[in-house]
C-alpha cells in the first residue's frame, strides 16, 4: 500500500488516512512550538534560582529556541506534506526525545524534574500514526533515553538513585501511551474504514438515483416554498421546454402547472387535473409534500396521459383479443358448415334466377367471414415472434419483384427511392414483416389506382434513422388518402370504410410491428396520397 496514501502499515491494517495523519501532526508542531516558547520564557524570567534550567542555563535557552525553531519549520513540512509522511514522523519524534532529554539534563535532578513526562504527549499522540512495532520502538528509546540521562545526572552529581524509580515509572506510562495509541489508532482506523465504505454506498447510491431520476419518461421537478423550480429531471424539461438547469418561477415555466399547485395547496380534493404540455401532450401532475405540510417544498409528477391511456388501450385490446379468438373459435365450423352447405345448393339444378344470387351473397359473406376469422386467429397467435438478423434492403428489393410479378406490374409501377441508404441488420421476424408489407402494399394497390394521374403507382423508400441500429421503411401511393376526421381511428379494429373490409388489417399490421419492436404510423403526402411508415427499433422501455 502506498505510504502517501495511507500513513503507514500496522500489521496488515492501514492506520487512518492521510487528511488525519497530517492533521495529527500539525497539533504536536503546535505543541512543540508552545513548550519552545515557555522554555524561552522560563529562562529570561527574573526568578533566581530559575525553576528549570538552573544547571546548564546556555544548554536551556538554545534547547528552546531549537525545539521552537523545529516545531515552526516543521508546520510548513507538514503543510507542504514534504518529504513523505512516514521520513516526518520519525524526525519529529527523534527530535522530540532529543530536545526533552536535553531539557532534563540542564535542570537537573534526572527524572526528578519533570520534564520526562512531556515525551508522553508526543508518543502517544505519534502512537495512532505508527505501526505496532516503531511504536514499541520508540516507547523504548524514549524510556532509554530518560534512564541514561538519569545515569548522567548521578555521574555529574546533580540526581540522586531515587531518581531511576521516577524514570522507571515514566517509561511504563510511556508504554501504556505507546498501546492506548495503538488502541485509538485501530479505533480510528475502523471508523474511517466505515465512514469510506458508507461515503462510496452513499455516492453509488446517489448516482444510481440521479441516472434514473433523469432517465425516467415520468417528468419530475421540486419546486420550494415560493414555488421556484429548484431540481428538474429531463422529461419534465422537455415537457415544459424548459432548460434542465433552469431556476425559473413555476409560475414563468408552467402557468397552469401553477394554478394546479395553488390548487392541491389549499386543499382541493377535485384535483389533479390535465394540464397540456406546450407540445400539446396531456398532462397529469401528481403531488407530494417534502416537508411537513403542503406550504413547504412539493415534489412535482408528470405523467403522460397519452400513455396512460395507450396502456389502457392495450389491456382493452389484448382482452378483446382473447375474448375474440375463443368466438373465432366456435364460429369456424358452424362457418364452413354454413359454406359447405350453400356449395351443395348451388350445385342444386333447381336453384334458378333470383335463387342463384342469393347464393352468390351467402359465399360472399361466408367468405368474409372466413377472413374475419382467419384474421383473428393470426392475431391470437403473434407471440410467437422468430426474430433474427435481416438485411431489410435485400428483402424489401426481392419483395417488391415478388409484388410486381404477382399483379401483374410493370416496373415502373413499384418504385424503390432510388437515393435509399443501405441499412444496418434489423431483428425482425421475416415473416411478420412480410405480412405487414404486403398489407400495406395491397392497401396502397387498391387506393393508388384512383391516383390523380389514373395510374397504379406504390412507391417505397428506405432509409436509416438517427439512433443506432433503427431505420425506417415506407409504403406510399397516390390514390386520395385518409380524411383527417378517421386517420386516428384507421388502427383501431373493425373500423374499415370499405364494406367488404373486415377492419383488421391496419390495426393486426401495428400489433405485429410492435411485437417486432417496430411502429408503424400514417401521415398524409403534401402531394396528395398517404405515407405508412415503419420504424424499426423505435419502441422504448419505461427508460429512454
Amino acid at each position: 500500500m502506498n505510504t502517501q496514501n495511507m500513513v503507514f502499515q500496522a500489521d496488515d491494517a492501514a492506520v487512518p488516512g492521510e487528511a488525519l495523519a497530517w492533521r495529527l501532526l500539525n497539533i504536536v508542531n503546535l505543541f512543540r512550538m508552545v513548550v519552545g516558547g515557555l522554555v524561552v520564557a522560563l529562562f529570561f524570567s527574573d526568578s533566581n534560582p530559575r525553576l528549570l534550567g538552573d544547571v546548564y542555563p546556555g544548554l536551556f535557552l538554545w534547547t528552546g529556541i531549537m525545539y521552537f525553531s523545529f516545531g515552526g519549520l516543521a508546520t510548513f513540512t507538514v503543510r507542504s506534506r514534504r518529504p513523505g509522511l512516514e521520513l516526518q514522523t520519525y524526525a519529529q519524534l527523534a527530535a522530540d526525545i532529543t530536545a526533552v532529554t536535553l531539557l532534563m539534563h540542564s535542570s537537573g535532578g534526572g527524572a526528578a524534574s519533570g520534564l520526562g513526562s512531556l515525551m508522553f504527549i508526543t508518543v502517544s499522540i505519534n502512537s495512532v500514526l505508527l505501526s505496532r512495532r516503531m511504536s514499541i520502538a520508540f516507547a523504548a528509546l524514549a524510556t532509554i533515553a530518560i534512564l541514561g540521562e538519569q545515569g548522567l545526572a548521578i555521574l555529574y552529581g546533580t540526581g540522586d538513585a531515587g531518581g531511576y524509580t521516577q524514570a522507571g515509572i515514566i517509561g511504563i506510562i510511556m508504554f501504556a501511551a505507546s498501546w492506548g495509541g495503538q488502541f485509538v489508532g485501530h479505533r480510528l482506523r475502523e471508523s474511517e474504514a466505515l465512514a469510506e465504505r458508507r461515503g462510496l454506498d452513499l455516492a453509488d447510491l446517489s448516482e444510481i438515483n440521479e441516472y434514473v431520476l433523469q432517465h425516467m419518461r415520468t417528468g419530475v421537478l421540486v419546486v420550494d416554498e415560493q414555488d421556484r423550480i429548484r431540481m428538474l429531471n429531463s422529461a419534465a424539461a422537455e415537457s415544459l421546454r424548459t432548460p434542465p438547469d433552469s431556476r425559473d418561477a413555476l409560475q414563468d415555466a408552467a402557468p397552469r402547472l401553477q394554478g394546479e399547485l395553488q390548487a392541491w395547496r389549499r386543499g382541493d380534493l377535485t384535483r389533479p387535473a390535465t394540464v397540456v404540455s406546450p407540445q400539446g401532450r396531456p398532462l397529469i401532475p401528481h403531488f407530494a409534500s417534502i416537508g411537513r405540510n403542503r406550504a413547504g417544498g412539493v415534489l412535482i409528477f408528470l405523467e403522460d396521459a397519452s400513455a396512460v391511456a395507450e396502456q389502457v388501450r392495450q389491456m382493452k385490446l389484448a382482452t378483446l383479443g382473447r375474448l375474440t379468438a375463443s368466438i373465432a373459435h366456435e364460429i369456424r365450423n358452424p362457418l364452413a358448415a354454413v359454406s359447405h352447405a350453400n356449395q351443395l345448393l348451388a350445385e342444386s339444378p333447381q336453384i334458378k334466377g333470383k335463387d342463384q344470387r342469393l347464393i352468390e351473397i351467402i359465399e360472399e359473406h361466408s367468405e368474409r367471414m372466413e377472413r374475419i376469422v382467419e384474421n383473428i386467429l393470426q392475431l391470437s397467435r403473434r407471440e410467437n415472434t422468430r426474430a433474427e438478423e435481416l438485411d431489410v434492403t435485400a428483402w424489401l428489393k426481392d419483395f417488391i419483384t415478388e409484388f410486381r410479378e404477382r399483379h401483374g406490374l410493370p416496373p415502373e409501377a413499384v418504385p424503390l427511392d432510388a437515393e435509399y441508404r443501405q441499412l444496418p441488420r434489423m431483428r425482425v421476424d421475416p415473416t411478420h414483416l412480410h405480412q405487414i408489407v404486403l398489407n400495406l402494399s395491397e392497401n396502397a394497390l387498391h387506393h393508388g389506382r384512383r391516383g390523380h394521374d389514373g395510374g397504379t403507382r406504390i412507391e417505397f423508400r428506405i432509409g436509416p434513422l438517427p439512433a443506432p441500429a433503427s431505420g425506417f421503411l415506407e409504403v406510399l401511393d397516390r390514390g386520395p388518402g385518409v380524411p383527417a376526421d378517421i386517420a386516428e381511428h384507421i388502427f383501431e379494429p373493425f373500423y374499415t370504410s370499405d364494406p367488404r373490409g373486415t377492419g383488421l388489417g391496419l390495426f393486426i399490421a401495428r400489433e405485429l410491428c410492435e411485437c417486432n419492436r417496430a411502429r408503424l404510423s400514417y401521415a398524409p403526402r403534401p402531394q396528395g396520397g398517404s405515407c405508412f411508415r415503419i420504424e424499426f427499433g423505435a419502441s422504448e422501455g419505461w427508460l429512454t
